[in-house]
Parts: structure tokens; C-alpha cells; sequence
């Protein structure tokens, strides 16, 4: 009779088996065809587990929860998440996935904008994402910048 295999060995395996998610307990199967062979976050949470020391290798002694703390743009535009460990602090960027939640995707990317460690209001011109000039300015309620070259 055999036993059940338990979750921490089951991430030591081959890195094709599929896995429990650590954070919201989703059976997480790896997808055929979805950008990664070596999955190592849950598609619909996105969080991850400190596995590996090299992509795929599964070789980390810490084996802890590893929290989608951003997005970062690779060149050619790829997103890749960063995880950093909720034990010893290892920041880590993954591959995005084909099937990953879009949705949780666009809240992590946006968390930036929305929670800034400064103060925005009164910060002087809101520029132009094209490169051009200051649009508005906050501090005077939305109206334009005024030139003061002469």
C-alpha cells in the first residue's frame, strides 16, 4: 500500500508535476503550452514558494511562501512577477504565465501608482507619458502649466 506523498516533498520532484499552491491551496497543474515549463507560482493567486537556487533546479533549503510583490517590463516588453520570500527576504522574478490571472496581474502592477511612498498633491507638472510637455498640475486644480520663459 503506498502512502501519500506530502507537499514538501512533492515540490522536490520532477519540476513537470503539478503542486498544491502554498498560499490559497489550489491544485496547480503545469500547463502545456503556456510560456514556462518550470512553473513555480500559482496561477490564480500568483504567489510562489522558495524552491529553487537556479530556475528549475528546486535546490533552496528554505522552502517558504513567496509573496507577488511586483511587476517588472524585461526587455521586448515580457512582464516577469517578483516574488520576494516571506522568511529570508530573496527577491526573485518568474515568467508570467499564459493562464495567470490578468486581473491579479494589473493589481500588482498598479499598486505602485496607487500607493506611493511620497506624498503626490502639490509635486509640481503631471508630464506627458509621450515625452511632450507638463499636462497638468495638481497644485492648481487641473489646469495647465503655465510657461514662465519669456
Amino acid at each position: 500500500m503506498s502512502r501519500p506523498v506530502p507537499i514538501s516533498v512533492q515540490h522536490s520532484m520532477a519540476r513537470e508535476d503539478s503542486f498544491i499552491c502554498i498560499h490559497c491551496g489550489r491544485a496547480v497543474p503545469i500547463p502545456e503550452g503556456k510560456g514556462t515549463r518550470n512553473r513555480n507560482h500559482c496561477p490564480a493567486c500568483l504567489w510562489s514558494r522558495h524552491l529553487d537556487i537556479t530556475p528549475g533546479d528546486r535546490r533552496s533549503g528554505c522552502k517558504a511562501p513567496m509573496e507577488p510583490v511586483a511587476i517588472w517590463c524585461r526587455p521586448g516588453g515580457e512582464w516577469a512577477l517578483i516574488h520576494r520570500c516571506t522568511a529570508c527576504g530573496m527577491l526573485k522574478a518568474n515568467r508570467i504565465a499564459g493562464d495567470d490571472n490578468e486581473f491579479a496581474l494589473l493589481q500588482i502592477a498598479a499598486m505602485a501608482l496607487a500607493q506611493p511612498p511620497f506624498p503626490i498633491a502639490g509635486r509640481g507638472p503631471v508630464l506627458d507619458p509621450s515625452g511632450g510637455g507638463p499636462v497638468l498640475n495638481p497644485s492648481r486644480g487641473g489646469q495647465p502649466e503655465r510657461s514662465t520663459s519669456s
